[in-house]
C-alpha cells in the first residue's frame, strides 16, 4: 500500500496519542506528545511545541493560525512533568500535581467547567488559546488524551475523566444518546481503584491495576477493550485472560479510526488486541485476525518473537517495543519512514530492529511519527514531517535523526 493524499490529510485531522510510560527525567526530555502538533516537556519543566496551529495548539495568542515551523515555548503556569495531545487540544501535567489544557473545547475537553458538571452541545465553555486549569484536579501523577476527552490518574489510584461521552469514552455509564452528552468538568470513573497506569486513544481507555489486571472502557468496535465482544464499555470492563501486566498502551490503527491496544507482561512478552489494520498486531500479516474477515482480535494475542520488553508505545498505525537492553523493535505502517529502518512505504507486519537505536530510555509515537529519548539525554526523531516544519522538522525521515531543541 502506498501513502495517499487521504492518508496525509487524515493524519493531520485524526491525531493519535503517544502513550509511552512516563519518561525518566533524562537530561533533555521528560515527555513527548505528537500528532498534528508536537509537544516536548524538557528536563527543566519548560514545554516547546511545533506543527499545525490552526486551533491554538501553540498557546501563542498573537500567532496567526497556520503552522509553527520551529519550536516555540509554551507559556505554562508551572513546570511540566508530562504532556499529552488530543485531536486538537493540548494538556500538561505540572509538578504541583495539577493539569492545564488549551485549544478547542467543543466537547468540554478543556475540563474547566465545575467538577462533575455536564453540558450540552452548543452550551460548552469557550475554547482557550492560553492554558487553563482543569477544575479540581490535584495529586495527579499521569495524564492521557483521546480525540475529544482526557483522563487523569491520581496518586490515590483513582481515575478522572472529562470531555465527550461519545462511545462511552468517559466511562461513567452514560451513553451519548442520553443527555447530557459531555462532562465539562472532571468526573471520577466508577469501579476503578488501585490503578497504577492509564492510556487512551481516540474513544477508548485502559487502566492497569496493582494486581496486574487491565481494565478498559469506551469504544469497542474493533475489540480494543479485549473482553471478547464488540459492545462498547460504558463502564470499565476487565480485559480477558491477561494478568501480570507491567505496562499498557493504546493507539489508532488507520485513517478510519480503527483502534488497538497492547500490554507488556512481567515476563517481557507483548500482547495485542483490537484492529489488525496496518499490521499492528505484529504477527506477520497486514490484516491479522482469528475473527476474519473483520481484521480484529477480540482477545489479547501474543506477539511472537518479542522477549525482554520493558515498555510499549502505540501510535497511528505503528507500534514500538522498548527492550530491557535499551534497543527498539517496531512494526506496522511505514509510509513515511516511521519504523526507522531506512525505508518508507508499505508495512512491516513483524517487529524489526530500529536502526542505530541503543541506550533508549523512552519511546513516544503519534501521528505517523516516532521519538526516542536516550540515556545520554539526546532526543531522536523519525517518520512524517510536521506541517510547515523547517529543517529536519519538515522532512520525512526514514532513520532516527538527532533533534536539537532550543
Amino acid at each position: 500500500m502506498k501513502p495517499t493524499t487521504l492518508t496525509l490529510v487524515a493524519t493531520l485531522l485524526l491525531t493519535s496519542i503517544a502513550v509511552a510510560q512516563p519518561a525518566p527525567n533524562v537530561a533533555q526530555t521528560r515527555s513527548v506528545a505528537t500528532g498534528a502538533f508536537t509537544l516536548v516537556a524538557k528536563a527543566d519543566g519548560t514545554v516547546v511545541g511545533w506543527g499545525r496551529d490552526t486551533d491554538g495548539q501553540s498557546a501563542q495568542p498573537t500567532s496567526p493560525r497556520g503552522n509553527i515551523g520551529t519550536p516555540v515555548v509554551i507559556d505554562l503556569p508551572g513546570k511540566a512533568l508530562q504532556v499529552a495531545m488530543g485531536e486538537l487540544t493540548s494538556y500538561a501535567l505540572l509538578e504541583d500535581g495539577t493539569v492545564v489544557a488549551w485549544g478547542p473545547n467543543d466537547s468540554g475537553q478543556l475540563g474547566n467547567g465545575p467538577s462533575g458538571a455536564s453540558g450540552e452541545l452548543g452550551r460548552y465553555p469557550k475554547p482557550s488559546i492560553t492554558p487553563v486549569r482543569v477544575t479540581g484536579l490535584t495529586d495527579i501523577i499521569q495524564i492521557a488524551a483521546g480525540s475529544k476527552h482526557a483522563i487523569a490518574l491520581r496518586q490515590d489510584g483513582t481515575v478522572w475523566a472529562w470531555g465527550t461521552r461519545d462511545e462511552g469514552a468517559i466511562g461513567d455509564g452514560q451513553p451519548k444518546t442520553l443527555r447530557p452528552v459531555m462532562a465539562i468538568g472532571p468526573t471520577q470513573v466508577p469501579g476503578l481503584q488501585g490503578i497504577t497506569q492509564i492510556a487512551a486513544a481516540r474513544f477508548h481507555n485502559l487502566a492497569l491495576r496493582t494486581d496486574g489486571k487491565v481494565m478498559a472502557w469506551g469504544l469497542n468496535r474493533d475489540g480494543q477493550l479485549g473482553n471478547g465482544s464488540r459492545d462498547n464499555g460504558w463502564t470499565p470492563v476487565e480485559v480477558t485472560g491477561l494478568d501480570r501486566v507491567v505496562a499498557i498502551a493504546a493507539g489508532v490503527a488507520s485513517v478510519a479510526g480503527n483502534s488497538f491496544s497492547g500490554a507488556v507482561r512481567d515476563d517481557g512478552s507483548v500482547w495485542m488486541w483490537g484492529s489488525g489494520t496496518s499490521g499492528v498486531m505484529g504477527n506477520g500479516t497486514q490484516n491479522p485476525s482469528p475473527d476474519d474477515p473483520g481484521g480484529r482480535n477480540l482477545l489479547p494475542l501474543q506477539v511472537q518473537g518479542l522477549t525482554n520488553v520493558r515498555s510499549l508505545s502505540l501510535g497511528f498505525g505503528h507500534a514500538a517495543a522498548l527492550l530491557r537492553d535499551g534497543t527498539l523493535r517496531m512494526w506496522g505502517f511505514d509510509g513515511y519512514g516511521q519504523i526507522g529502518v531506512g525505508t518508507s512505504g508499505g508495512y512491516h507486519p513483524k517487529p524489526v530492529p530500529v536502526r542505530g537505536m541503543t541506550n533508549v530510555s523512552s519511546v513516544y509515537l503519534g501521528g505517523m511519527r516516532s521519538f526516542a529519548a536516550r540515556t545520554d539525554g539526546s532526543l531522536w526523531l523519525w517518520g512524517f514531517g510536521s506541517s510547515g516544519g523547517q529543517g529536519i522538522l519538515g522532512k520525512n525521515l526514514s532513520v532516527p535523526t538527532l533533534l536539537q531543541l532550543p
